[in-house]
């Protein structure tokens, strides 16, 4: 494997397709007094269909969900009301991403700053991704049960669904455990050892939205509890809202990939939250729009604050980003921010090193006419599989597990999996226990994506039910790398009037992206930049002449240009501005260039 070349490999070219769209949705996009092209793209993300469209886009926070809907939740709350009524060690158990840094921040806030909690009688664990696993394992399980001050009370967050046999060693020892996850619950039901599970995608939960994070779930939890505590005198009836820590809950939702179309929970929490950041409002955030980026949108949380975040529990424990989030003064912000600089760096690096590896194997599994790509790198780095699955699934239009040997288990291999548009990852890994019941040995996730573990002898055997589950599920034409696409613009309305519009639209997110549109050009000039992969492309169409940045164009500066001067193309791409001495400009940021015959 060693001194592969990545232009080496032959990539497939992505195909530029134009979403479906539902007529009767741009009818009332229309009606509402919505720009065209604005009730287009609309009509093209899955909004509820139950919701006036204007207040499916901009929902405020009086649109939120009742707390008190969801199952258990009036005795979880009762159960945490007591723990803090009765001073009693509340321990916090959560995922080491970001979805579970930021629950823990939520949960550790509230506690402390709204309900006066003493920061001694609060614990906090989170496993290493590399040593412990994912979720409440063994290993933290028992870390719990050995702490010098253990908790009488333990919240889970982002996980805890799928673990039932260490939530019931917890309960032996009179440990209540309050779980809060939003993973699809396992076949065999709810842990039935927790004291209380709050999870939307439970059978009989009530709450009526199956699409929010972990984090949303971790802050309706303390949201019902502050109404008990107010109720209990513990808290003065005007006592400040939760609303404060819907930064927290932002960044987590955005970073957890969660649908932000079909959840106007998610669009409203996201909406409030990306405003409070873009104040300061807390140190963590000041920093880092002082350092990384003076203002914030929605894909800023998933593209730069959330890997940011996660690197820090890809390669150690999490606690880092937990401290940096909940850094009381600036310079303490300041310090944490380069720690987890350096560690995205190095996972940067790592993950180079191994998407590459991994691209050659795929590549070899995409020859043979494979619909799921099964990848075990030896040499892998478990921190990194499951970005790195997703980045060949998205070069290749394939469902994609990635393997790497789990550390201190010897024979044992864990993996990532990551889904493509049709494909539900949780399902195909059921469908495989339900056909081989003794090689999986742990397995979660929901729609988009998913984790298991397995022995290191299974692999061959796991590679072929996988893709056994991914041809029942799919049709070999749904397969092979897109560029969707919200239709072609014409040249007239690209326009900085068009892109204020557009952002009208925030938040972004998935199924809710930021439009990609597409339009006819001639090729002006092409000229790299920065390392050589990315471009500086002059495109003229109509007569209207344009400026716009191809980022990852070609694999390696030594590939081959893909498009050539006077070549007549069509180009998808996203309208963004830039500002030059104190002038704000149009660009656009193309996604592809396809040439025309």
């Amino acid at each position: 494997m060693n001194g592969i070349i990545l232009s080496e490999i032959k990539l497939p070219k992505p195909v530029i397709r134009v979403k479906p769209f539902q007529p009767s949705k741009e009818e009332e996009g229309l009606s509402a007094g919505l720009h065209p092209v604005l009730a287009r793209v609309i009509a093209a993300r899955p909004l509820p269909s139950e919701v006036p469209i204007l207040e499916a886009i901009s929902p405020r926070l009086k649109n939120l969900f009742a707390p008190l809907n969801m199952q258990d939740m009036d005795r979880a709350s009762d159960r945490l009301a007591q723990a803090i009524l009765q001073g009693e060690i509340i321990g916090i158990e959560t995922d080491h991403d970001c979805d579970g840094q930021t629950s823990h921040a939520v949960l550790y806030s509230t506690l402390v700053h709204h309900f006066n909690h003493p920061e001694d009688k609060i614990r906090s664990y989170i496993g290493h991704r590399l040593t412990e696993g994912y979720g409440l394992s063994e290993p933290v399980a028992t870390r719990i049960l050995e702490d010098v001050k253990r908790p009488s009370l333990l919240i889970t967050a982002d996980n805890g669904s799928s673990d039932e046999p260490r939530i019931q060693r917890l309960k032996e020892v009179n440990i209540d455990v309050i779980v809060t996850d939003h993973h699809e619950i396992p076949k065999e039901g709810i842990p039935m050892s927790a004291y209380a599970v709050l999870n939307p995608t439970r059978p009989d939960c009530g709450y009526g939205d199956p699409f929010i994070a972990g984090c949303m779930v971790a802050w309706l939890l303390m949201a019902a509890t502050r109404q008990k505590l107010i109720l209990n005198n513990h808290l003065k009836s005007n006592a400040p809202s939760l609303s404060n820590c819907l930064d927290f809950v932002a960044v987590g939702t955005i970073a957890d990939c969660v649908s932000i179309a079909r959840s106007i929970n998610n669009r409203a929490v996201v909406a409030y939250g990306l405003r409070l950041i873009e104040a300061g409002t807390r140190p963590c955030w000041r920093v880092i729009m002082a350092n990384i980026a003076g203002r914030l949108s929605s894909e800023d949380l998933g593209f730069k604050i959330g890997p940011l975040l996660n690197s820090d529990g890809r390669l150690s424990t999490a606690f880092g980003s937990v401290s940096f989030l909940l850094a009381k003064t600036d310079e303490e912000a300041k310090s944490g921010l380069l720690a987890l600089q350096n560690s995205n760096t190095e996972r940067k690096a790592i993950q180079q090193d191994i998407v590459l590896k991994g691209l050659s194997l795929a590549k070899e599994q995409v020859d043979k006419g494979r619909y799921a790509l099964c990848i075990y790198l030896k040499a892998g780095h478990t921190g990194v599989h499951g970005i790195a699955a997703s980045r060949i699934k998205d070069i290749f239009g394939r469902p994609t597990a990635f393997f790497a040997p789990k550390v201190g288990a010897a024979g044992i291999i864990s993996g990532s999996v990551r889904g493509i548009e049709g494909f539900h990852v949780r399902d195909a890994l059921q469908a495989v226990a339900d056909q081989h019941p003794e090689i999986l040995l742990g397995f979660g996730g929901h729609k988009g994506a998913g984790g298991l573990t397995l022995q290191e002898s299974a692999f061959e055997t796991f590679s072929l039910a996988f893709e056994t589950a991914c041809r029942a599920q799919m049709q070999f034409t749904q397969l092979g790398p897109i560029i969707w696409t919200d239709g072609f613009l014409p040249v007239k309305q690209l326009n900085l009037e068009m892109l204020d519009a557009l952002e009208r639209l925030e938040p972004f997110g998935r199924e809710f992206e930021v439009p990609v549109f597409e339009l006819k050009a001639k090729v002006k000039e092409i000229r790299a930049m920065g390392d050589g992969t990315h471009a500086r492309v002059q495109l003229e169409s109509e007569g209207f002449q344009m400026s716009g940045v191809w980022f990852k164009f070609r694999q390696s500066a030594t590939s081959a240009m893909p498009v050539q001067k006077e070549d007549a193309v069509k180009v998808a791409f996203s309208l963004k501005s830039s500002t030059y001495q104190n002038q704000r400009r149009l660009e656009i940021h193309i996604v592809h260039i396809e040439t025309l015959t």
